[in-house]
This record gives C-alpha cells, structure tokens and sequence, in this order.
C-alpha cells in the first residue's frame, strides 16, 4: 500500500478549476425547467403560482432570487405535495414547510419545485418512484444514464441548471452518489446540524439533509444559512455544542493562518490528508482511479500532506448498514397504514373486505408501497424477529461502533462526543492525526438507467453505495465534488472528502479548492 498511496501522489498537469460562483438566476432556472424537464423528468412538481407571487414580493436575505428545488420528502408547506414518490403520500399535503426550508426562504430563496426520488429515498437509481426513472442530462443524446439516487432529481437539476442548489437527503449516500454522477456538488452535515423537522424519515439514526450545489462556495452559503439549532428537532446539535465544536477547531496550530493564507501558492498548508486504503478495491474503474490520484496531487500542490491512514473495518460497513437501515425503516413505516398516515387502498375483493383489521391494513400497503420498498420492509423486519436480532442486528451495531472509533482514531480533531477522548487529549488536536480523508465517491460512472425490473439492476442499487455508508454510519460530514471527466464516454466522476464529527467548516474549506480537471 506504500506504493500505492506514492502513486496517488505522482505528479501531473492539472487544469483550472471551474468558478467558485454559480450564474444561475430565477428567470434562467424556469427556462431551463420548461426546456429540459420534459426529457430529464427531474422535477415531480413545478410551483410556478409561488414563483409569480415571490417575484412580486421579493425576499431580502444572502440568498436572494436563488431558485431552489426540494426533494419530494422534505417538507415544503404551501400546499405542497410531500410525496415521497410513493402512492401511499400521493394525496398528502404537509402544512407546514421544513426547517431547512424555512431558514432559506427567510433568507430570499425561491423554492421553484420539487424533485423526482426513488420512493421513501429507497434506490440508487432513480427509479422506483412513481414519478417514473429520472435521468442524468450528460450525454442524454446518447445513452440515457442514471442520475443516481435517491437524490437523483435534485441532482439533474442542479447539473442542468434548472436551480442554483436543491435539497436532498442523505442515508447512505443519497446525496454524494447522485452527485457524483451528475458532476455537482453533493454536501453531507454533520449529523444534526442541519434540522430533520419535515424531513419525512427513512432511517432515523442515519438521515441527514444534504445540499447539491454547482460550486463548494454555493453549497458553504447555504450549510450556514442551514446549519441552525432547532428545538424541533431533538438530533439537532445544540448551541453549546456547536461553540465547543468551533473552540477546540480553532485550537489547531496552523488555524490561524487559513484566513493569511488565501492568496498564496499553498493555502492548505498545514492540513493533512488521508488515504484510506480499504477504499482501494479491485472494482475501482481505471478512470475513478486516475480521478482519485490527481484529485491528492491537487491538494498536495495547494500545500496539503498527503498520508496512507488504515480503517479496517470498512468492507464490514455495507452490511451493517444495510441492517440498521432496513430496521429503522422498517419501524418509521409502520405508521402508513391508511389509519395514521397514507391513502387507504380497498380490499380487491369482498371477502377481504369484510374480513380482520389485518387484511385491510395489508390490502392499503401493498398498494401504497412499490416492489422495492415492501422489499426493504420484508428484510427490516426480519432482522429484529426475536429469532434474528442477536445474529444480525446486535453485530451490526458493533461494527457501528468500531466503524465510529477507528474515525475517531485517525482524525487529528477529537471527536465532542466521546468523554473518554476528549480527557485523555486534553482538548488538543493529535498531531498525527489527519484532518480530512480523500477517496472516491463511486465505484464508476453513471450506469444506463435499466427498468426498475432488470435483475442486474436490483443487485447493483445495494452495492452502489459500498463507498459512501461508512461516513453515515459515523454520522460524520462528507462531500463529493466532480474532478474528472471519464475518458470513454464523458460521464462525470466524483471523490469525497471527510472529516471528523462537526468539522463541516474545515471540510468545505477544502473541498474549495478540489476542483474540476479535464482528461487529458
């Protein structure tokens, strides 16, 4: 892995990165909706009437006349559908809006629409919403590929300039794989410091709302318009939690000179950055690899110090995350019964009608929920039967934990929320410790969008998010930012950088300065 991590680092030509600001404006957003929505599918509903009447009574704020579109399960009041892209919500109109929403309208945001999803956030394609496949707009005249998913209509409007930032969530990836498809800029928080208040759950230990943007500087803009407390919200970080997380950030001794720095040939020096070399796997297609090694070269030339780091139990994450999630779902589902929540579908036949509670509620979800959720449903409720949960659950909450800790490890910022840490460092950073760890987002580039029916393609939206769980597992903050172009086909590729728990500051910072590069 000596070797390995060296080649990372080889030299090579890099290409200007692209502007740190987007020019997408309003007036140009609705254009593009009416242009390429049609053939993207992208938005599941376009608020034009709120659009007319913001344009008359314009918001003042840092956010002034951005277009903004929000994904299907986050809350968006107005009367507004909160669909989830599935027909158990189909009828559903949340009355209020989200506090992420509110904090950006109050801030001048326009919220132009709502974007397609795969249902509940379930998928990693695209396609199991009842909007029908949403599609990536690169290369759309000649293979229509994936968008990613479950943010996949957030994603392909941002990269299609139908907004200048959307909202997604983020379970296992939701926001960072589309991303990364989609050549944009996808932000995953911290866990709880963006509020989940009208965030409809899919795994509550795990969700987090994202932020898919142009640029790094876009997506800064509004994490701190976002990145509020929330009494809503008990997994919201408190007041006093963010100061203790920004007093031991400044306690690094090169802090002081990010700001001095600016203008120089090495602005990150001082920070180092690690390779994990679990994320090093015989999958990695040859032009995520390259992408991988000039994206550490870049950031060694901008002064970083580029250092292998070992986390090893990562290839046990996808597994373990994929029980806890399936659990959790399988719990915040359970309230869709057409009693609480959800259209009631009727009984397809008289004798279940006039038959027990049971069939009826059975007879209103199979209807309600599409193939690949009632899939999900099966499997999270499998895995806390009495007979499962000490085979499944329990060992995949360990690995939680050791996925957590070896974080922990490797960072040179302790983690707030560990005691044990935070005594025997005595709030000071380790100096061997890195302060952000680079690695691909994906595996590959955008697939083609298959029929939600392919076998091939139900075996794939698991594995797809092989590289992004980890950090969901760890409630950590990550984000991914397009840096190449494949050579084949001219389909985008993202890496990731994260950071230690909190750390969103410093993570964006860096990523500021991870930009795009041509092939050569």
């Amino acid at each position: 892995m000596a070797t390995a991590t060296l080649l990372l680092i080889r030299r090579t030509t890099l290409r200007p990165r692209v502007a740190p600001y987007s020019s997408t404006t309003l007036k140009s957003a609705l254009d593009e909706i009416d242009r390429q929505n049609p053939q993207l599918n992208a938005l599941a509903s376009c608020m034009s009437s709120t659009v007319s009447d913001t344009l008359d009574n314009p918001s003042h704020g840092p956010l002034q006349g951005w277009p903004v579109i929000v994904k299907s399960n986050i809350a968006v009041g107005c009367n507004t559908a909160t669909t989830c892209a599935s027909q158990s919500l189909a009828k559903y109109r949340s009355p209020f809006a989200a506090t992420a929403v509110e904090h950006l309208q109050q801030a001048g945001a326009v919220v132009v629409g709502t974007a397609n999803m795969d249902e509940f956030g379930m998928g990693s394609k695209n396609q199991s919403g009842i909007y029908g496949p949403a599609y990536n707009p690169h290369q759309i005249d000649a293979i229509r590929h994936s968008p990613g998913g479950s943010s996949g209509g957030s994603a392909a409007a941002v990269a299609s300039g139908m907004c200048r930032i959307a909202l997604g969530s983020d379970t296992g990836g939701s926001v960072r794989l589309p991303a990364a498809w989609c050549g944009v800029v996808g932000f995953k928080p911290t866990y709880g410091r963006i509020s989940r208040h009208g965030l409809v759950s899919y795994a509550s230990s795990l969700d987090a709302v994202g932020i898919l943007a142009s640029t790094v500087h876009d997506a800064q803009i509004a994490y701190r318009t976002m990145a509020v407390p929330d009494s809503n919200d008990m997994t919201c970080i408190s007041r006093s939690l963010r100061d203790r997380i920004d007093s031991l950030a400044k306690s690094r001794p090169w802090i002081k000179g990010e700001s001095n720095n600016n203008g120089k040939e090495r602005p990150l020096a001082g920070i180092r950055i690690g390779i994990p070399q679990e994320f090093w796997v015989k999958e990695l297609s040859e032009s995520t690899l390259n992408a991988w090694r000039r994206g550490a070269q870049q950031l060694a030339v901008a002064g970083c110090e580029i250092v292998k780091v070992t986390l090893p139990h990562i290839p046990s994450s996808l597994p373990a995350y994929y029980t806890l999630a399936l659990a959790e779902a399988s719990s915040n589902l359970a309230r869709y019964d057409g009693v609480r929540f959800g259209t009631r579908f009727p009984a397809r036949t008289q004798t279940a009608a006039l038959a027990n509670a049971s069939l009826k509620y059975a007879a209103t979800r199979s209807e309600g929920f599409g193939p690949e959720v009632q899939r999900r449903i099966l499997l999270g409720t499998y895995v806390m039967s009495a007979s499962a949960y000490q085979h499944y659950y329990l060992p995949s909450q360990r690995i939680r934990r050791l996925i957590q800790h070896e974080f922990n490890q490797i960072f040179a910022l302790p983690n707030v929320l560990s005691n044990s840490e935070i005594a025997a460092l005595s709030d000071q950073p380790r100096p061997d410790g890195v302060d952000a760890i680079l690695f691909p987002t994906t595996n590959d580039t955008a697939p083609p969008q298959y029929t939600s029916g392919d076998e091939g393609s139900q075996v794939s939206s698991y594995v797809n998010d092989v590289m992004t769980v980890p950090v969901n597992l760890a409630g950590i903050p990550a984000v991914s930012v397009p840096v190449k172009h494949s050579h084949g086909h001219g389909m985008p590729i993202g890496l990731q950088l994260a950071a230690q728990y909190g750390d969103d500051n410093l993570l964006l910072w860096i990523a500021s300065h991870l930009g795009l590069q041509s092939c050569d």
